[in-house]
């Protein structure tokens, strides 16, 4: 990259991605720092932070696609390497996981749907083999370094009893039961008009085999004591979710300690951007020495 132009094209491009990449990680880390952490119990419905163990729900297992492993979330990337000028990987399939899992803390459990969340896992393998698909499983802790290294397998993972940091939409669903009591009189009428000579031999009080105004307010009355006398329905539980901002506030779920993942944000973004000046200083000093 000897040619003027083609380190001006390097760099016009470079710029910008630079620029665009630590803005983004200086906002996720003042959103990480300025999000309120909430107890699942008595967070407040909208936008918050929670934290807890992750687990699956009850009778639902979630094993990553590569490895096998149970886990609560997974995404997987497959590359095949690409012989040019220099060895590069070309990705061929990839995947990742929609199931919804939970997150307990010490007050209650909330169902977290990752569609649409920016996941940062803390638990990746990654090792090279000659086929499309790994075959024959991964022993854990070895990459092959001797065998073929046709292809490129990476498997990103949260485990099970991992804690789980999500900043995201909480909405809570259930609860009391609000019961339509006029809606199950009116079902009630309804069931009783499929059987029409129950119906009159029970209402039909001057026997001309049609139900008047008032003979009707009298089955009307009898549906609702019958309802009335009914037990109560069982209240549904309460249900929390987080799930993705509808007005496309960030969505986040992070394993670990979400501080840390702030600092290394923060950090992350300062060098992006101090690439970004860098660029733009030696591109200016391209232009200008150009003319």
């Amino acid at each position: 990259m000897s040619d003027p132009n083609t380190w001006k094209v390097a760099l016009a491009l470079a710029a910008p991605l630079c620029f665009y990449f630590g803005f983004r990680n200086w906002r996720l880390a003042r959103l990480i720092d300025d999000t309120p952490r909430s107890r699942i119990r008595s967070a407040a419905q909208g936008y918050v932070e929670l934290g807890g163990r992750a687990r699956m729900p009850a009778d639902t297992v979630n094993n990553s696609p590569l490895t096998g492993r149970t886990c609560v979330w997974w995404l997987y990337r497959i590359e095949r390497s690409v012989m040019s000028n220099r060895n590069r990987w070309e990705t061929i399939d990839r995947g990742t996981s929609t199931q919804v899992f939970l997150i307990e803390d010490e007050t209650g459990s909330c169902l977290v749907n990752p569609q649409g969340a920016d996941v940062r896992p803390d638990e990746t393998t990654v090792w090279y083999g000659a086929e499309p698909w790994p075959t024959g499983g991964f022993a854990a802790g070895r990459t092959d370094l001797f065998g073929s290294r046709d292809y490129r397998y990476t498997e990103h993972r949260i485990v099970e009893t991992e804690l789980v940091n999500v900043i995201g939409d909480f909405r809570t669903v259930g609860g009391i039961a609000t019961e339509d009591f006029e809606g199950e009189v009116a079902q009630m009428l309804a069931q009783w008009k499929q059987d029409q000579p129950a119906l009159l031999q029970r209402f039909d009080t001057n026997h001309d085999g049609v139900l008047s105004q008032s003979e009707w307010e009298v089955a009307r009355a009898a549906a609702r004591r019958q309802i009335a006398e009914q037990p109560p329905k069982a209240a549904a539980p309460n249900l929390n979710v987080m799930m993705r901002p509808q007005d496309k506030r960030p969505f986040l779920i992070a394993a670990g300690d979400l501080r840390k993942l702030a600092w290394r944000t923060r950090m992350g973004s300062a060098g992006l951007i101090v690439a970004f000046l860098v660029a733009v200083v030696v591109l200016a000093k391209l232009f200008l020495g150009a003319n």
